[in-house]
């Protein structure tokens, strides 16, 4: 009975750790960031290409590497169809992109701070315009998630080897009072461990932080080429007399 009550025991702290701190803490997204360049940047000469659009990247209070998520598919005999993350990289904040028009997805790292990621959709279209981003954060806990995992793990081994020892000494036909106590002490020390390790496990909890984008168009800016209007052609006469 006195074996069973312990399980019990380490089973209920062991489903509470997992409840409260297996999963990751969503926090508040970044604040937006204002209608202003970090810095200067040169536009390329010249309008971009027929269905393509210009767009301006840049991130707020530090530089980032962004880069474009695209998926595909691989087909192999004998095999089901796999998807598969490809990664293109554009450029380095602030600059200047000339994607197709649609939605992009988009992963931003900085380039200071590999905590500060970003993961969002750029979408392009005819007009220019300013991309501007304030990084989000992930992090994954550090140290005391290490020493959490550690006494959740040893906790449980204990908890498992303590309970046959003492199932074993208290069941045998001769029994074994020191083979009992042995098992109760180690699963009554890896119960505890287990529960220790839930405050650890709570304090080191990964956390996602999402980013903000504040975007707009920019005034005067050239037209597509495809929507420039094309020069007017020149009477045949024109062209007769050139003969």
């Amino acid at each position: 009975m006195q074996q069973r009550s312990f399980a019990a025991l380490a089973l209920t702290a062991l489903l509470g750790t997992a409840a409260v701190g297996c999963g990751v803490e969503q926090l508040p997204p970044t604040r937006p960031p204002s209608r202003t360049l970090s810095a200067e940047v040169e536009m390329p000469p010249g309008p971009p290409l027929p269905g393509r659009g210009r767009v301006i990247l840049d991130t707020d209070g530090e530089r980032a590497s962004v880069v474009e998520i695209t998926g595909g598919a691989v087909h192999s005999p004998g095999a089901r169809t796999a998807d598969v993350i490809d990664i293109k990289p554009l450029c380095t904040t602030p600059c200047v992109v000339d994607l197709t028009y649609g939605s992009h997805p988009i992963a931003l790292r900085s380039m200071s701070d590999e905590t500060h990621q970003s993961e969002t959709e750029l979408d392009v279209g005819a007009h220019a315009k300013v991309f501007r981003h304030t990084l989000g954060e992930r992090t994954d806990g550090g140290g005391l998630r290490m020493v959490g995992a550690s006494m959740l793990t040893l906790g449980i081994l204990a908890v498992a080897a303590g309970t046959v020892l003492w199932t074993a000494g208290s069941t045998s036909s001769r029994g074994s009072p020191s083979l009992a106590t042995n098992g109760e002490v180690l699963t009554m020390g890896g119960a505890g461990g287990v529960l220790l390790s839930i405050p650890f496990l709570v304090m080191g909890r990964p956390t996602e932080r999402p980013g903000s984008t504040t975007q707009w168009s920019l005034p005067g800016t050239p037209p597509p080429a495809s929507a420039q209007p094309r020069p007017p052609t020149p009477p045949a006469s024109a062209a007769l007399d050139r003969l």
